[in-house]
């Protein structure tokens, strides 16, 4: 029975892994096929749901009830409608934790069971977020904790057999939706983890959409008509040319239209051309990472690559021209996420392993660091406008290595003074305008009736590994303290209605 599994919940596809009975990582394949990796489609019907390649087939009859990129929404406050085909707000539907779940109850039907795991997610996922994913686990079943992608690749690659892998490292993930460079450092089988950016708005499909631009613009040239450009056909079309032109320099490609069929052929220059954009953001994205953590592309030994999007050659040559050197090649990087993921669930659940396995999770170790700046807000005094107001401070730094514990004394304004208003903040930036922060729990905390100003208030952030959260403010003076942990979001349904809401056969 497999015990321990990882989970890469991707934009475009996902994967699940588990360790063999010596302690290798090892992808678990899709029984109905032996796929190693499940498309992130669900189709949505009245009493089922159908996950991976056989719910984008049946977009082809019922488009509008096919779900797709639920992970990308998942901080946003939307829901799937399977009237409208589309991701839509404040209207009835599955919230992209419903949709997830399925996605993660199929995967899990790949074993015997398990009910742990550990499920992975960008590096740049808000708290929002990573709560939603949270959420879909427990639809799904699953006791999870999270782990940063770029983590749980770099994990991976410092296990691969074999393989030698040491010294400072940059992964490069590009997924279908999102985007993360890491810088971490590996000595044998241990994984320091410097500092880590990303853009979870940026992927393989953002490109796909650039091919639709490129196809419906050469169709209607030729035919004098436009193409559906919302077709899932249409889109499935453009991936398979975005792979084709990997390997080769032209794809041809016959396109069915409202004016009927038309061939066209892309040249691997256009379509570089188009995503322009998009390369011009990753590679400030790694610059910004070299820069930040003071690093010249010759203190990296090594480039590594992660996801999906990171095999189209022009993305390997903007690699090589900034590090100075070709990125490492060999390995599946489709697989990359969630084999690491299985490492971190070995590491976690050590009680869970056979002697093997536990002799082989003994040679690895793992330090990651916080990815935000986390802080609350409090009055200051304006000296130049002579009045107060509210300021952002910090008191856990981005890039503070985890587990970490970091308290901050603040004071009443004044004597007397019965309560304060406590606020935990978020930011990616060292911000300090309450403007640009994002609030994640606030509440009113009562003071000693007899309060003064000099009185301390002690302030503690607690942040794990898994991206959860411990806070304690403490009034010295009473002697009273306030809990609060970090780690789920509100929704507007509970836990249990939404899963009322999914009652439905998976396949």
């Amino acid at each position: 029975m497999k015990k321990v599994i990882g989970i890469d919940l991707g934009t475009t596809y996902s994967a699940i892994a588990t360790l063999d009975d010596l302690g290798n990582p090892e992808i678990i394949p899709n029984p109905e096929n032996n796929n190693k990796i499940t498309r992130s489609a669900v189709y949505i019907g009245k009493d089922k749901a159908i996950v991976g390649d056989k719910a984008l087939e049946a977009s082809i009859t019922e488009p509008k009830k096919v779900a797709k990129k639920a992970k990308i929404k998942m901080e946003d406050e939307v829901v799937f409608s399977t009237k409208e085909g589309e991701w839509v707000d404040g209207k009835k539907g599955y919230t992209p934790s419903q949709v997830s779940s399925l996605i993660l109850s199929k995967l899990k039907d790949y074993t015997s069971g398990v009910k742990k795991a550990v499920i992975t997610v960008p590096a740049k996922f808000a708290e929002a977020s990573r709560a939603a994913t949270l959420d879909a686990a427990k639809l799904a079943g699953l006791d999870a904790e999270l782990i940063n992608e770029p983590t749980a690749a770099v994990l991976h690659y410092a296990n691969l057999p074999g393989v030698k892998i040491s010294g400072r490292v940059l992964v490069f993930d590009l997924g279908g939706g999102t985007f993360d460079v890491t810088i971490a450092k590996i000595k044998d089988k241990k994984v320091d983890v410097i500092t880590s950016r990303g853009d979870k708005h940026l992927g393989g499909e953002d490109f796909d959409q650039e091919l639709i631009k490129i196809i419906d613009k050469k169709y209607k040239k030729a035919k004098g008509k436009g193409l559906d450009v919302k077709d899932s056909k249409l889109a499935q079309t453009a991936e398979k040319i975005k792979k084709i032109l990997s390997s080769k320099e032209k794809v041809t490609e016959i396109i069915e239209g409202p004016k009927g069929p038309h061939k066209i052929e892309i040249k691997r220059e256009e379509f570089e051309e188009s995503i322009d954009t998009y390369l011009e953001k990753i590679k400030m994205l790694m610059e910004e990472v070299l820069d930040e953590s003071k690093f010249k592309p010759s203190n990296i030994s090594q480039s590594l690559l992660v996801g999906g999007s990171s095999r189209i050659p022009i993305v390997s040559k903007i690699i090589t021209k900034i590090m100075k050197k070709p990125p490492v090649k060999g390995v599946n990087v489709d697989e990359a996420v969630a084999l690491g993921a299985a490492i971190y669930a070995g590491l976690q659940n050590k009680t869970d392993l056979n002697s093997a396995q536990k002799k082989a999770m003994a040679k690895v170790d793992l330090t990651d660091v916080c990815n935000f700046y986390m802080g609350t807000l409090a009055a200051f005094q304006d000296q130049e406008r002579q009045q107060w107001g509210i300021a952002n401070t910090i008191i856990i730094p981005r890039d503070e290595k985890l587990p970490c514990s970091v308290t901050k004394t603040y004071y009443p304004l004044a004597d007397g003074q019965e309560s304060i208003q406590w606020s935990v903040t978020q930011s990616e930036g060292e911000e300090t305008d309450k403007e640009f922060v994002t609030i994640i729990h606030e509440e009113k905390i009562s003071l000693s009736k007899k309060s003064l100003a000099t009185d301390k208030i002690n302030v503690t952030y607690s942040y794990d590994t898994s991206g959860k959260m411990h806070c304690v403010v403490e009034d010295e003076r009473s002697g009273k303290k306030t809990e609060k942990n970090i780690n789920i979001t509100e929704t507007s349904k509970s836990i249990k209605q939404l899963k009322e809401d999914l009652d439905f056969d998976i396949e």
